[in-house]
């Protein structure tokens, strides 16, 4: 018998039986039939043993177009109509050379293609390719010439150096800091080793990040990409991997809050620091927040007060200079390092208007827990003016010092989610300013509905650096620090919550540990001593 030809369309795939049957129903002289349980023997072009392979390309790309920019290109090309798409190739080359670039796997238009010569003009091609493997032929090719007049392509470097430091339920992350001048923020991305999906933190303008509300004893794989101000992103760094951990801090006991007499000075409204002295026994230190808020014009003084009974020794005046938005105080080493500094920090937003923010030192007065009350000059006040990273411009109202001379501030945020900032030593010169570097972040009870548990109103270290106290006007917490380990290490740590010793934003350890005072807003407030027990 003979057959007809069949053409058999490539994307039509009909089953072995359907194909037979056709074959069968075009054939001449089909009136003869094989015999019972015999079949009838097809020749070898009508026989069809598996489904067509696909083996039609793509159509060619059409609608190149191509921008100039700074030291690279935009391409633009219209979407191919093809169903079983997977992406396309870009090819590139210097007009006059014969040795192409390439840049596989590309997907929709349009591609930002960077790092080309600015003034060299360039050819490009693109083709498409399907799921298949099959690929069309190159388009036509373009030709463009980078400009540096043409608009930023240029992704910033991606960020390098990556440290993770465990905590508990958290992770702190910190990086190499960008330095082009066109660099806008960071992308953290996180997920559990091995899970799915990720968790972002975006808008990061600071090296650093703390990543909270993690499983302790799970491993996380850690990145961060760059963005600058045209939208050019690197690409993510290395990832690097880290397990929270909790620690087990022997957490101290301390006993209710005594209250001593009420220091009744007319002029001491709104105390907001406090500083136990080391060298004066039984002193303690203190200033007001603002002038206005006494009510009168007063200058730059701070007061000591007695410890045992909280009674007023004196007036101690730094400068005619009016008191705008100091928040709180500690003592500290210096630069002779026989003597005991006193250091106020002047870093509240002054209700919405910060002016220079800074750090006063100053030496410490001798003064006797003995002593009538008195009014006396200081001498050797500088000044270190500092701003924040970022152009921030937060409020603080807790600030101490290490035994090595690093001043720690704490914001106070209302959202519970605070900023620790460091002024590392050596300082600057007086009255040259320092960017305070970002070290860690805190969260303060951000699930509570009342800000008075969540804002931070003071801080402290203890003398011998192993001990940091920073309590919210209804909360007190202590972290353990270890020998060698950094503040910010520490304060990733897990936290004891202590003796509250109420509605107050001061507070200080006594010189040997055994306790922390406290002192509340009002002339007729009492100082308040927390002993250890």
């Amino acid at each position: 018998m003979t057959f007809q030809e069949v053409t058999v369309t490539r994307r039509v795939l009909m089953p072995f039986a359907g194909l037979c049957s056709l074959l069968l129903s075009l054939c001449v002289g089909c009136g003869v039939s094989s015999a019972p349980g015999e079949e009838e023997a097809l020749p070898e072009a009508a026989r069809v043993s598996s489904p067509l392979a696909d083996t039609e390309a793509p159509p060619v790309p059409t609608g190149l177009s191509i921008l100039a920019a700074n030291s690279g290109v935009i391409l633009s090309w219209d979407p191919s109509p093809a169903a079983d798409l997977k992406d396309y190739a870009v090819r590139y080359r210097v007009v006059g050379q014969t040795t192409p670039s390439y840049k596989w796997g590309v997907g929709a238009p349009p591609l930002t293609l960077p790092g080309l010569v600015n003034g060299v003009t360039y050819a490009f091609e693109v083709k498409a390719q399907d799921t298949s493997g099959n690929a069309s032929a190159y388009c036509t090719a373009v030709n463009a010439t980078p400009t540096p007049t043409g608009p930023d392509v240029t992704p910033p470097v991606v960020p390098g150096q990556l440290v993770a430091t465990p905590g508990d339920t958290v992770l702190g992350l910190t990086w190499s800091a960008n330095t082009e001048p066109d660099f806008r923020r960071y992308t953290v991305k996180y997920r559990a080793a091995g899970a799915a999906t990720y968790s972002y933190r975006y808008s990061l303008t600071q090296p650093l990040v703390t990543l909270t509300g993690l499983v302790n004893g799970t491993t996380y794989e850690l990145m961060v990409k760059a963005e600058d101000l045209s939208g050019n992103a690197s690409a993510y760094a290395t990832p690097i991997t880290a397990t929270p951990a909790a620690s087990t801090p022997q957490c101290p006991t301390f006993g209710a809050p005594v209250n001593l007499t009420p220091h009744n000075v007319a002029i001491l409204t709104d105390a907001s620091g406090l500083a136990a002295s080391r060298a004066n026994a039984q002193v303690v230190w203190t200033h007001n927040d603002r002038c206005g808020a006494s009510g009168g014009n007063c200058v730059e003084h701070v007061y000591a007060l007695s410890a045992v009974d909280g009674h007023f020794l004196g007036t101690y005046t730094l400068s005619s200079n009016p008191n705008l938005d100091w928040e709180d105080m500690a003592m500290g080493p210096g630069p002779v390092s026989s003597v005991d500094y006193v250091y106020v920090g002047r870093i509240g937003d002054n209700n919405g208007l910060p002016s220079v923010r800074e750090v006063v030192r100053f030496p410490e007065p001798t003064v006797s827990v003995a002593q009538a009350p008195v009014t006396v000059p200081v001498s050797g006040v500088e000044r270190f003016p500092f701003t924040y990273p970022g152009g921030v411009a937060p409020n603080a109202e807790a600030m101490f010092v290490d035994t090595q001379g690093d001043i720690y501030i704490v914001t106070k945020a209302p959202s519970g989610h605070s900023q620790v900032y460091r002024y590392a030593v050596p300082l600057n010169a007086p009255g040259v300013s320092r960017t305070l570097e970002l070290v860690a972040e805190l969260d303060f009870l951000p699930g509570s509905t009342a800000e008075e548990d969540r804002v931070v109103t003071g801080g402290a270290i203890s003398p011998d650096g192993g001990e940091i106290l920073i309590k919210t006007y209804t909360h007190t917490f202590l972290w353990k620090r270890q020998a060698g380990q950094s503040v910010p290490a520490a304060l990733l740590g897990t936290r004891c919550e202590v003796t509250n010793p109420g509605y107050s934003e001061a507070l200080t350890f006594a010189p040997d540990g055994s306790a922390f005072f406290s002192l509340g807003e009002g002339n007729t407030k009492a100082l308040k001593r927390v002993t250890r027990l």
